[in-house]
């Protein structure tokens, strides 16, 4: 189930970053997404940065014997939290997401899943660097290659996100930032050239780089496809573009 619900990327599922999308989530970022007000509703609790303390110590210690116990070891117990995660972004219930991806980091730090939840609760706090990080440490840990695909999208979405969301006067950031993106973006086809969720993306993403004629060549193997459908009036626009 879970992994249907990321056959688009969770970050393109989640509309974090609608205005480049398209894709208006059904909450608000700016409320349901709030920001973190303890280190229990920051990515690892907070560590490194944010020491914890012995009585929590001995709670979490408590807390993977119960897990193993009842889930049969630190890996299954591990999954089993994750996918509560992903069902607390699904409804977009950011502090119940946060704390079962903490529980699935602190019964397994190699789980992969924790690291793309991360990045997902990140992103839909506008903290894209910071999610970037956390995606990119999900990519160096991953061992599912049917996931990788969604996993390198949601990368390149992040990168290109954050190069959008930079001034115009920051035109050599700007570009690195999209430069990534598009590396992303083609490493996700090289995985799947069939994957239609990276063409709809990356022709979004190309529109916001002024790449008007590759954009139009990605939206056309997108619908080729049956991707979801373009924002309103992207098709048009970019059709403008080009005639200029």
């Amino acid at each position: 189930m879970i992994n249907a619900r990321r056959s688009s990327g969770w970050i393109v599922l989640l509309g974090s970053f609608c205005c480049l999308w398209g894709n208006a989530p059904e909450f608000s970022p700016s409320t349901v997404w709030a920001q973190p007000m303890d280190p229990d509703q920051s990515p690892m609790f907070g560590q490194p940065d944010v020491v914890r303390p012995d009585d929590l110590k001995k709670a979490d210690e408590a807390f993977v014997r119960d897990a193993i116990a009842r889930y049969g070891s630190r890996e299954a117990a591990s999954r089993a939290f994750a996918a509560q995660g992903w069902a607390g972004i699904k409804v977009g219930n950011r502090y119940l997401a946060l704390e079962n991806f903490n529980r699935a980091w602190l019964l397994n730090p190699k789980n992969y899943q924790a690291f793309w939840g991360f990045g997902a609760v990140l992103s839909a706090q506008g903290k894209l660097l910071e999610a970037i990080e956390q995606l990119e440490s999900a990519g160096e840990l991953i061992d599912n290659t049917k996931e990788t695909v969604a996993l390198l999208l949601d990368l390149a979405v992040a990168n290109s996100a954050y190069a959008a969301s930079l001034p115009k006067d920051s035109e050599l950031e700007r570009a690195q930032y999209f430069v990534r993106a598009n590396q992303y973006f083609a490493e996700s086809l090289e995985n799947d050239p069939g994957y239609a969720g990276s063409w709809r993306a990356w022709a979004l993403s190309l529109y916001d780089q002024e790449r008007y004629a590759e954009a139009a060549i990605k939206a056309e193997r997108a619908q080729e496809l049956k991707a979801e459908p373009f924002p309103p009036n992207f098709l048009r626009d970019l059709k403008a573009k080009i005639a200029e």
